[in-house]
């Protein structure tokens, strides 16, 4: 048998070695059908909404996408070194190709889960209406990977003998998710339509290393446009609710006696869930204790009693209502503003020792 030459045994063991390195295609992508990280914010709203097919302001390259680039080294033939280097980021084939549908799908699924107005379609009349710009929305993957392809000749006694061996390694990051809306809310109440809210709202999520890292970068995406969702939930139920037609409908003032039951709340370490208990104003006897999911992570400092705003029945006070019901309990409660001034921070009956903080 003829031995193969040097350069054509470098060639087949570099293409082996590429072979594996590469990982799979990128199956077609799809936003549809992402989970709802969040439950019903409210359940008397009174406006209707209605969200705008949402406009593409994304750069070229989360288009077209970018591939995981290769760089060779030459030496005289013996020794070919090779590098994989860089950064994937998900196309539109792979992010999705229906990618503007799905995401005013996702919107208005999470909207109607939080239940922070009526939605409507687009086509319908509305009390507002949402608008997203999508500046940002791609999956991401880091990778590194090197080689080095050893020609090796041998001479036996019965002819020459050219062989070759391949040394590889590499390393898998972590894929991410990236997403970033400008979100608008305009009031339609009055014909005129007005801007009442703005804000650009990020999701992100994290998917771990992988060999089919465009997979990866994929379900890392999915993850971010559901946080994204989740927070857009949240900022646009804040902004009805302070036009009084959001989640908790009108604002709910008390007279000055006072309630006969109160909550007291406090922040998880962690932000990620609310600790609630439902206290008898005339005893100070705990009638009930629940922790529920933390729907705004920027609510108070951790581990903090406070004296809650809403009412046991879940209605959002007003500010007045707020300042009128800790007027009448600080008879027989030690209330007091702390670091927050619009919270009060609850230490139990008075001459009694405060509840733990932590």
């Amino acid at each position: 048998m003829r031995p193969r030459s040097r350069s054509s045994l470098a060639a087949l063991a570099l293409t082996a070695a590429l072979a594996g390195c590469g990982g799979s295609e990128a199956a077609r992508g799809t936003l549809s059908a992402l989970p709802i990280k969040l439950g019903a914010l409210g359940s008397r709203p009174s406006a209707t909404l209605a969200v705008a097919p949402p406009r593409d302001r994304r750069p070229a390259v989360e288009h077209a996408g970018e591939s995981i680039g290769t760089a060779f080294f030459f030496t005289v033939g013996v020794v070919t070194h090779w590098e994989r280097r860089g950064s994937y980021v998900t196309d539109d084939e792979a992010v999705s190709p229906t990618a503007l549908a799905e995401l005013a799908e996702a919107a208005t699924s999470a909207l109607s889960a939080a239940n922070v107005a009526r939605v409507v379609a687009p086509s319908a009349p509305s009390d507002f209406l949402l608008e997203v710009d999508v500046e940002h929305l791609y999956g991401t993957h880091y990778a590194v990977t090197d080689g080095t392809v050893v020609v090796v000749s041998m001479q036996g006694n019965r002819g020459g003998f050219t062989g070759a061996g391949v040394g590889t390694s590499g390393r898998q990051y972590a894929s991410y998710g990236n997403v970033g809306l400008a979100a608008r809310l305009l009031d339609r109440r009055s014909g005129q339509p007005v801007v009442v809210w703005s804000e650009h709202v990020v999701g992100t999520g994290v998917e771990p290393p992988q060999p089919q890292h465009q997979r990866a970068a994929q379900t890392a995406l999915r993850m971010a446009l559901a946080d994204a969702m989740a927070t857009l939930s949240v900022r646009v139920g804040a902004a009805l609710d302070r036009l009084e037609v959001g989640p908790n409908g009108p604002a709910f003032v008390v007279a000055a006696e006072g309630p006969p039951v109160f909550l007291a709340e406090r922040v998880s370490q962690l932000r990620d869930f609310v600790e609630r208990v439902y206290v008898e104003t005339r005893t100070g006897v705990v009638l009930r204790h629940e922790v529920v999911p933390n729907a705004d992570h920027a609510y108070a400092r951790p581990g903090d009693w406070l004296l809650s705003r809403r009412t046991p029945e879940g209605v959002v006070l007003s500010p007045e209502g707020y300042e009128a019901w800790a007027r009448a309990l600080a008879a027989r409660y030690d209330l007091r503003r702390v670091d927050d001034a619009a919270r009060y921070h609850f230490f139990g009956v008075r001459g009694a020792a405060p509840p733990p903080t932590r």
